[in-house]
């Protein structure tokens, strides 16, 4: 019970933020009340201290005004003593501690008095709070604490006066000690009801800061809350719904906009996803209802070995149509995976340029477009990329081909290639054909997507083509890219970093 208690603590953040507002203003309070409570209690004891060095500035005075007659003025004094200050009591002793002179309700015995008395031979006469505490840092503690069977205690201040030669004491006599025993019965009461008055303030104070607490901590979530709702509301259907920063506290602002932007890119990845589906199920339903219809059509009567053949001929470029497409879709399908490996190396440019002429050489001819090759830069024959072989050459075929498809009769395709500092490299192909509007070039890389939606009949014109030539860049970690326009040669460019990404 107490394990599920403390899980319940850590995954609530209004009890954290409550306890932690409650234990912070507790512990102020408490800190406050006791440095409160020490700074009393040190004042009281200075107080009490002050006046018991008062009234032995005054006596010393007094004994020396009296030239230290001791017959009657101790008796004098001490009655004085006890009409103006009831809670201060005083004995005068001799050097062997007789007593000469004690008040009637001074009941010190003198077995717990001081070893040592203390010498005010330099007390002045007006002496003050300031006086107190430097004493104290010279001599050390100047009063002790005795407490009677009764348990009542008394500040005892034990100290020595001189009595100078030629006084009326006599030449035996050179020291006169004074006691002074001030009950501490009023202090401590003042000490106790501070403790109480602290106790109460604090019991109070942790209860105000608690529910305080709870109220600031629901305040606080309430945003998180309303975030919550809203993005409980959020489903596959109205995903055009966003959370409102208008309501949003400030600390909150930028993980709004983190989750709009991800509302955003699942919105997008959603419709992305619909149309591929679309797209996919239309590819695959063509060839296949060709070999549906082709086999119903074969089979309704009997053929020759002849006609089978045909439609055998027939089926397998179907077959071949479905197999590219589903090869191109797992390709997509890995690519998509971030930890996907590529195994680049250096490749020389011209030998993997020149198969790839040599590939698709006859198509071009058979289409009545040349196929050129360009490299620039200093030493053609020693250019070099670092990428896979295998997907390179796989991006640069789909590139061509699809250049060779659009390019009118009597013109060229070109491949241009372009090194730079740091091993990057710069991959061109571009074509004649007829320009892509400028609302098609940023969806031309998208998967199933078409410029021309009525083109079919290939897998290349499944739309996958430049899908996977962008994949390959991103595996890559390099970028790929179109221009084109009117008056100009439509050019796709794919750049290749090097071992280290150049900034």
């Amino acid at each position: 019970m107490k394990l599920h208690c403390l899980r319940s603590l850590k995954r609530s953040l209004t009890a954290q933020i409550s306890l932690s507002i409650a234990v912070i203003s507790i512990a102020l309070v408490a800190g406050s009340g006791l440095l409160i409570n020490r700074l009393a209690t040190r004042e009281l004891r200075e107080g009490n201290e002050l006046i018991m060095f008062a009234n032995l500035a005054l006596l010393r005075e007094d004994l020396a005004a009296a030239r230290f007659d001791l017959t009657q003025t101790p008796q004098r004094l001490v009655k004085r003593i006890d009409l103006q200050l009831g809670h201060l009591h005083m004995a005068l002793l001799d050097a062997q501690r007789h007593v000469i002179a004690a008040s009637e309700r001074f009941e010190i015995p003198l077995a717990a008095l001081p070893k040592n008395p203390m010498a005010v031979d330099d007390l002045p006469a007006g002496i003050e709070h300031a006086d107190v505490r430097a004493l104290s840092k010279v001599l050390g503690p100047l009063t002790t604490v005795w407490t009677s069977p009764d348990h009542r205690s008394f500040r005892l201040l034990f100290a020595r006066i001189p009595v100078p030669a030629g006084s009326l004491a006599g030449d035996a006599t050179r020291t006169l000690l004074v006691v002074f025993a001030y009950e501490l019965t009023q202090t401590r009461e003042i000490v106790k009801n501070e403790l109480q008055i602290f106790v109460g303030t604090l019991l109070i104070g942790a209860l105000a800061a608690g529910a305080l607490g709870v109220w600031i901590a629901r305040r606080i979530v309430a945003g998180p809350r309303r975030l919550a709702a809203a993005a409980n509301r959020i489903s596959e259907r109205p995903m055009s719904e966003r959370l409102s920063v208008a309501d949003t506290p400030t600390e909150l602002v930028e993980s709004t906009h983190a989750f709009n932007r991800m509302l955003d890119r699942l919105e997008a990845s959603f419709r992305r996803l619909s149309e591929f589906s679309s797209d996919l199920a239309h590819d695959l339903r063509t060839p296949i209802n060709n070999l549906l219809g082709e086999a119903q059509v074969t089979l309704a009567k009997p053929r020759s070995a002849d006609e089978y053949r045909a439609v055998l001929e027939s089926a397998v470029e179907d077959y071949e149509r479905i197999s590219r497409l589903i090869e191109n879709m797992l390709f997509l399908a890995r690519a998509d995976d971030p930890h996907a490996a590529t195994d680049r190396r250096w490749i020389d440019l011209q030998p993997v340029l020149e198969r790839g002429r040599g590939y698709f050489e006859m198509l071009a001819e058979e289409r009545g477009v040349a196929l050129e090759l360009r490299m620039h830069g200093a030493e053609p024959a020693w250019q070099q990329v670092w990428a896979d072989e295998t997907i390179l050459i796989r991006a640069l075929g789909n590139l061509v081909s699809n250049a060779l498809r659009y390019a009118p009769r009597g013109s060229a395709v070109v491949v241009e290639t372009t090194p730079h500092d740091g091993g990057g490299c710069t991959l061109e192909v571009s074509n004649d054909g007829p320009p892509i509007a400028d609302a098609h070039l940023e969806r031309v890389f998208e998967r199933s997507f078409r410029v021309d939606e009525s083109r079919s009949g290939s897998a290349a014109g499944s739309g996958l083509g430049l899908a996977i030539v962008k994949s390959i860049m991103e595996l890559h970690g390099g970028s790929a890219s179109v221009i084109s326009g009117t008056g100009r040669r439509t050019l796709f460019r794919l750049w290749f970093p090097g071992p280290t990404p150049v900034p």
